[in-house]
């Protein structure tokens, strides 16, 4: 299967998780995961946060396609934001971001096996390295 095959069904997941049902559960799980993760969002508006990563993942099902780009704008900024320099997000805690990610998708999306699970890791990777490359 090739990553934009995977990247569709991706998206599908997504729409079958509830895009906001999805994020809201997402946050909640991934405040628990780590300290340094929780202190990174104090003082964050987290309802303008949600719709911020709710368009940021679907930008990264866009950006598969390296001709996309108004995804590629996007998650520039992403990367610039998210930059040393800027929040200071350090590559490490993406992984915990993504397991996070995975284990929301599990518990949200009814038609979750381990090759949906596998598809979304390999779709968010794209987007996560482009991320992580910034630092």
């Amino acid at each position: 299967m090739t990553i934009h095959q995977k990247a569709k069904r991706v998206h599908q997941s997504y729409i079958r998780s509830g895009s906001q049902k999805l994020v809201s559960e997402f946050y909640v799980r991934l405040m628990a995961a780590s300290a340094e993760i929780r202190k990174k969002f104090e003082g964050v508006d987290m309802a303008e946060q949600a719709s911020l990563l709710s368009h940021a993942i679907v930008m990264s099902f866009l950006f598969i396609d390296k001709n996309q780009q108004v995804a590629k704008k996007c998650l520039d900024g992403v990367r610039a934001t998210h930059a040393q320099h800027n929040l200071n997000i350090s590559p490490e805690l993406y992984d915990i971001w993504l397991e996070c990610l995975l284990e929301t998708v599990a518990q949200c999306d009814p038609h979750a096996n381990d090759e949906l699970l596998s598809d979304w890791h390999d779709v968010m990777s794209v987007a996560i390295n482009h991320i992580r490359e910034g630092y």
